[in-house]
């Protein structure tokens, strides 16, 4: 076998590995309704309790808010970007169970369908249309292509808010922030 050979060998066994575990890469999505938004701050006893969503999520890991020694961690990106420290606190109706999930990002008003996404210790909240809380478990909405690409949005938005956390100047930050607005709203 000659190296030309072994390397394309290498690069595809290599693909496909990587697609494997991109693959194995699956989040839990749930639909509700959000009943009440409230804006608070990141070192409030309101967030006792909560789950940590977002990039504050994966920067804070699995902890409840009220664990945290220095939720500044969890805060870096935004105070640098806007200084801004507060935590929007969505309460959201779920087949009858309200789930409190605290993110640093906004603009999800009472009434909207959301998709709550989960994989291991990270949790998003996403807009996504109503049809997925008017019509749960309808035909359409549990398709193959429809399953495939929530989980891809979902995917796509939890690499988004990686690159915030990994970002290393103000260009990459804006980059990164832009990426999360795009993908993850």
């Amino acid at each position: 076998m000659n190296l030309t050979k072994t390397i394309t060998m290498i690069t595809a066994m290599s693909l496909t590995f990587t697609s494997y575990l991109e693959a194995k890469e699956v989040h839990d999505i749930v639909y509700g309704n959000v009943s009440s938004v409230l804006i608070t701050t990141a070192d409030s006893k309101i967030l006792e309790g909560t789950i940590a969503g977002g990039a504050l999520g994966l920067a804070i890991g699995d902890s409840a808010l009220h664990t945290l020694n220095g939720a500044a961690l969890g805060f870096a990106v935004t105070s640098i970007i806007e200084g801004d420290r507060r935590v929007f606190l969505y309460t959201i109706n779920v087949d009858g169970n309200e789930r409190k999930i605290a993110m640093q990002e906004g603009g999800i008003g009472e009434g909207r369908c959301v998709a709550i996404e989960t994989q291991g210790k990270h949790t998003n909240v996403r807009g996504v249309s109503s049809a997925f809380c008017q019509h749960k478990g309808h035909q359409a909405l549990t398709s193959t292509d429809i399953v495939k690409q929530q989980q891809s949005q979902a995917q796509q938005c939890k690499k988004a808010r990686e690159l915030v956390l990994t970002a290393n100047n103000d260009k990459e930050i804006d980059h990164a922030l832009v990426k999360v607005r795009a993908l993850c709203e």
